[in-house]
């Protein structure tokens, strides 16, 4: 399988989804293509809509609802495991940050969105994938807007770990071999996450929690779900579940629809 420098997503919604802590692990595009997202941000209510891309950097915990209107609830998302060349991340780190992390969609960024999007169905080589994404973090630096996905510095012990744990998230991940795919001693590693106020178990359980939402979109069977995502337990699979977004599974499944419209 082809290595991918960025992830793509699809979520969809036939009544409101109210979700918290949701973790973005990396910097993350999402587009709302029908109804509307309500976020709360700095706990200030924002609104999204297909006008516009809720621009969120990585290590990041959401608060939202997604909410149909006439039609059923859709958004697409892109996640970026690669950065931009070093020095386009130094001029977007000496623009202030921005109220909202929000960016208007205009054609050109619309038609990057779409050759990025579809980059997970055509098995490209790294080189071709590192083209289309070098233009598309080209447009956004005209704009003035790359700093809203990338506004400091990146590279934070978190955020490796979680694009490490998101490309295998069901896998029976443990801190030795972790720490050894970094180069570093399992003491080494839970020292650097500590002062990060974070822990190797608080971000392998966000990144699977994240997974299978995504999972659930496309089957509703919660056995499999909790299996894939590396539980052994429903139960505990639902616990963790519902600690972290504020509702069980089977009442996420009851919001989602057959398909999008």
């Amino acid at each position: 399988m082809t290595k991918t420098l960025v992830q793509a997503g699809q979520f969809r919604g036939a009544k409101s989804q109210p979700l918290r802590n949701v973790l973005i692990y990396a910097p993350t595009i999402i587009w709302v293509n029908q109804g509307h997202k309500k976020l709360w941000w700095h706990d200030e209510p924002r609104h999204y809509t297909q006008e516009d891309w809720l621009v969120v950097p990585a290590n990041h915990h959401l608060t939202f609802v997604n909410e149909p209107s006439h039609v059923a609830f859709y958004s697409r998302t892109l996640t970026f495991l690669v950065p931009p060349p070093a020095e386009w991340l130094e001029e977007s780190r000496q623009k202030k940050p921005d109220h909202e992390p929000r960016l208007s969609v205009t054609p050109p960024l619309a038609y990057c969105f779409e050759l990025l999007f579809g980059m997970k169905d055509k098995e490209l080589s790294i080189e071709t994938q590192q083209q289309f994404l070098l233009g598309f973090y080209a447009e956004l630096k005209q704009l003035g807007s790359l700093h809203l996905l990338f506004p400091g510095k990146a590279g934070s012990i978190r955020e490796r770990l979680a694009s490490y744990l998101s490309l295998n998230p069901g896998e029976p991940h443990n801190v030795e071999s972790v720490a050894s795919h970094f180069s570093m001693s399992p003491a080494t590693l839970k020292r650097k996450l500590a002062a990060e106020t974070t822990s190797f178990r608080q971000i392998l359980t966000q990144i699977r929690m994240g997974y299978a939402l995504s999972l659930m979109q496309k089957s509703g069977n919660q056995l499999n779900v909790a299996l894939t995502c590396g539980y052994q337990s429903e139960v505990r699979f639902a616990h963790r579940f519902k600690d972290t977004f504020g509702l069980t599974p089977k009442e996420y499944v009851q919001t989602l629809c057959t398909q999008v419209t």
